[in-house]
């Protein structure tokens, strides 16, 4: 029974294989016949990358197969061969597979059966009506080429060889290509969604002394889900053989791609630099777990290489993509100044998002090279997490230092983009014994672009002209109102006058500046300070603030050339907002205002107006004094610290004296005075005719100083026309003026008893304070000179408010002494009152009055040596 039952079966399958002879014979036919017309017409057919061309193979009355793709991918133990084939099956009832089978013939002759990939090898039935594409691996060796490739189908039939029927072959056209051909799509599945698939680009970069290659793959998400990274690994191949792991550049560090969005993903890999560039293609692999192999998944022509350029002319613009978003980047504006042997650059470089989502840049690294090989770096943060939204633009200050002697008309601005992420072998190594294969891991680091930096010298910005500047805040009109040159003690200030205008069309605010004075080679910044006059950097449209930029100098510097810099500064780096340079000579001098005429202070918070009361000259000997008081009137409407002034009195001839100034340290009232005195000794010599005083508001750390805060510089100078005079001292003591003191002496006596020693002087007063203003501390003294009738003279230093009380009727005595005075017998003595101030006097007044003598009564046995006691009574010594 079982010996039938085997015969029955054989007897089955060779008229099954009978059945399928004609068949066979016809596509075996086929194959021939266009293996053939294929050769006659190599010479004329370009390569095709599709095998639609072959005609299916029937295995059976209702099963037949086609041969779909074919993908070889080069691996360390052999190259594996991957094929598709699609069965359908138009019976009703499912069909089993394990009657059939297909073998690898290669052009060497070889014989290999195909093994279904782990993700197929399930599949064992085709389903009545269905089709199922069931793909196959083989290892063909060292076998790189598909062309002479056989794929046979077989059916067993046990009266065969090795039961083995050969049902019909697949010949692989000889113009088939394993890749795509340049510039077509191909259509894929990646992580199980349908894509569309281009190799766009290839781009050789050489950079640093290695040579780079860069590709671009298109993908078109076909499917209904996002597409994110399926985990395969692609490869870049040479027409040599050798293969190159390719890893995701940072402009395409997000790989997401949704439904039915495009978008260009750049891959990177290091090449050795003799390896040729012509005829390479990209090729896709995934790792199949279950075989722990990489089989081919798509491969593509790529476009022919072309050596990149990073070199942008001067005004061009550079489009970047990044993340496939394009980037508009130009370098828009550089200019250069001379400061300590060093050429000092600044440049503005735009960026525009001119995609249509936002794009995050990454951190660019930028420098300076010299055409003589040398690199200055520039250190910048404005690239530390920068978004541009889509049509947004940014534009960025950037400064570099080069060495003057080095040619400065052909310097680059080179942009570079950070360092990637390590890339890993993936097992790719070269076919044929190549040396060329790059299985290392490396940092892929290549520029973006080389900006041809325009040599222009920095702007000559003339006083009062305005300029249009444009920075990352906005566009403005910056005019340099006044620069100037005024004494410090020994030293010099150098004081420059900005006014910045808001001529962009939005409210813009003005970030914390700081300022930098430059005069030829010599840096200021030490001794710079800015001080601004209003609180607010907010401007709206059309509105200005004006600044002041400040630095001491030896007295002795003598320089052509200043530049002011305004500066932001965030943490340890610093930007530029906007520098001027000028030629334009300083001015050490300011244009006087008239005797009498008063000036306005502007400041925030401390408006007043300034007018000289009074100058007094003190005559000295080998100095006079010049003493000159200032009233402050505030114009503010609250309680205000008044600005602290700072005096210097000029001659006609051009000498200056810094002044000691005496003011009050209290706040002043709306509307209230303070009267500033300011004094300094001049030589006797010094003409004091056309004297002006120079009064200016001290600051200190780029603010108007508070009482007891030292000075360490000042701004907004005027001069005072003084009217300078010598006191003509009054003809009588019925009212002499100390001011703010007034004095009036009504009467005095001086009694003395006959043959005594003592004159006993007494006067009677009226004595009254202005309070006008508010004052410093009174530094006057009020002297008592006293001439006696033999001609000697005696002092007392009076202080007003205390020996004399402020008030009417006072009354105040003294007496004086000298051995003259026993043989004394009437005459007159005189009282002279003196201003006295910082050891210089000036004559107040004087008046003679007569002396009494009085007989000494007979009970009387004092000598005389004692005088009425009243108000203040003392004894005054004689000289």
């Amino acid at each position: 029974m079982l010996k039938r039952r085997k015969a029955f079966v054989l007897l089955l399958l060779s008229t099954f294989a009978a059945s399928q002879l004609a068949g066979i014979a016809g596509t075996t036919a086929f194959a021939a016949t266009a293996s053939t017309t294929t050769a006659k017409t190599a010479a004329t057919v370009t390569e095709v990358s599709s095998l639609t061309g072959l005609s299916a193979i029937k295995l059976g009355t209702t099963l037949s197969v086609k041969l779909g793709n074919v993908g070889i991918q080069s691996q360390t133990g052999g190259n594996i061969l991957t094929y598709t084939l699609t069965y359908t099956n138009n019976a009703s009832s499912s069909i089993n597979l394990v009657n059939y089978f297909s073998k690898i013939v290669t052009a060497g002759g070889s014989i290999i059966k195909g093994i279904p990939v782990s993700a197929d090898s399930a599949v064992k039935k085709i389903a009545a009506k269905q089709s199922t594409s069931i793909t196959y691996y083989a290892n063909i060796g060292t076998a790189a080429s598909a062309k002479g490739l056989k794929i046979n189908m077989y059916g067993w039939n046990f009266s065969a060889a090795n039961y083995e029927q050969r049902i019909g072959t697949f010949t692989i056209p000889s113009n088939y290509s394993l890749s795509s051909l340049t510039g077509e799509t191909r259509k894929v599945e990646l992580g199980s969604i349908p894509v569309n698939t281009k190799a766009e680009s290839a781009q050789i970069y050489k950079y640093n002394g290695k040579v780079y290659a860069k590709v671009g793959l298109s993908i078109t998400n076909l499917g209904t889900k996002v597409l994110t990274d399926p985990g395969y690994s692609l490869y870049l191949k040479s027409s040599g053989g050798s293969t190159f792991t390719l890893t995701l550049d940072d402009s395409s560090s997000e790989y997401k791609v949704q439904p039915q969005e495009k978008k260009t993903l750049y891959y990177m890999t290091e090449i050795p630099s003799y390896m040729n560039v012509t005829k390479m293609t990209l090729q896709i692999a995934k790792l199949d777990e279950g075989l722990k192999l990489y089989l081919p998944v798509s491969s593509y022509s790529l476009p022919a290489a072309g050596t990149a350029d990073f070199t942008v002319a001067a005004g061009y613009t550079k489009k970047i993509s990044i993340d496939s978003n394009i980037v508009d980047m130009k370098l828009a504006d550089a200019s250069v100044h001379a400061d300590n042997g060093n050429a000092v650059w600044s440049y503005q470089l735009t960026l525009r998002n001119a995609g249509t989502k936002a794009v995050t840049l990454p951190a660019y690294e930028l420098a300076v090279k010299s055409a003589e090989g040398y690199t200055f770096p520039v250190t910048t943060t404005a690239f530390s997490s920068l978004t541009l939204k889509p049509l947004e633009e940014k534009l960025i200050e950037l400064t570099a230092s080069v060495p003057l002697e080095l040619a400065q008309d052909t310097l680059e601005l080179q942009m570079v983009a950070p360092a990637g992420s390590s890339t890993s072998s993936n097992g790719s190594n070269s076919s044929n014994g190549s040396s060329e294969t790059s299985t290392s891991s490396s940092k892929v680091i290549l520029p973006v672009a080389y900006f041809k930096i325009p040599y222009s010298l920095a702007g000559n910005t003339h006083i009062t002209t305005e300029n249009s500047i444009t920075n990352s805040y906005g566009t403005f009109g910056v005019t340099l109102n006044s620069l100037q040159r005024l004494p410090w003690g020994s030293e010099d200030i150098v004081q420059a006058k900005v006014t910045i205008s808001n001529h962009s069309s939005k409210t813009i605010t003005l970030p914390a500046l700081t300022g930098v004075l430059k005069v030829d080679l010599t840096d200021l910044s030490s001794s710079s300070q800015l001080y601004t006059e209003s609180t607010s950097t907010v401007l709206a449209p059309g509105a200005s603030t004006q600044v002041s930029v400040l630095a001491r100098v030896p007295y002795t510097l003598d320089f052509s050339q200043a530049q002011i810099i305004l500066q932001e500064t965030s943490g340890t780096s610093t930007t530029q907002f906007l520098s001027l340079g000028t030629t334009d000579g300083l001015s050490s001098g300011i244009t006087p205002l008239a005797v009498g005429e008063s000036f306005k202070i502007t400041s925030t918070g401390k408006k007043a107006s300034v007018k000289e009361r009074s100058t007094l000259v003190y005559s000295g000997t080998s100095n006079n004094l010049i003493y000159s008081e200032v009233e402050m009137n505030s114009e503010e409407t609250r309680q205000t610290d008044l600005s602290r002034l700072y005096g210097q009195f000029k001659t006609a001839d051009g000498q200056y004296f810094e002044a000691t100034a005496v003011q009050s340290e209290s706040s002043t009232s709306p509307a209230g005075k303070t009267l500033v005195n300011f004094w300094a000794n001049i030589p006797a010599a010094v003409d004091t005719n056309g004297l002006q005083l120079y009064v200016s508001q001290e600051i200190a750390d780029g603010k108007l100083t508070s009482a007891g805060t030292a000075a360490t510089a000042y701004v907004n100078t005027s001069a005072l026309t003084l009217a300078p005079v010598v006191p003509t001292p009054a003809a009588n003591l019925t009212s002499v003026s100390l001011y703010p003191y007034t004095l009036a002496i009504s009467n005095s006596t001086g009694t003395i008893t006959s043959g005594t020693t003592s004159l006993a002087l007494a006067f009677n007063y009226n004595l009254s304070r202005d309070t006008t203003y508010q004052m410093g501390a009174f530094d006057h003294k009020l002297i008592l000179h006293i001439t006696d009738p033999y001609g000697q003279y005696f002092e007392k230093t009076l202080s007003l408010g205390t020996d004399l009380a402020v008030g009417t009727y006072g009354s105040y005595t003294t007496t004086i002494t000298s051995s003259l005075f026993k043989n004394l017998s009437g005459g007159t003595y005189k009282l002279t009152l003196y201003d006295e101030f910082q050891g210089q006097r000036t004559e107040l007044g004087g008046q003679v009055y007569s002396v009494d003598v009085v007989t000494k009564a007979a009970s009387t046995t004092d000598t005389g040596t004692t005088a009425a006691a009243g108000n203040g009574s003392t004894e005054a010594s004689g000289s």
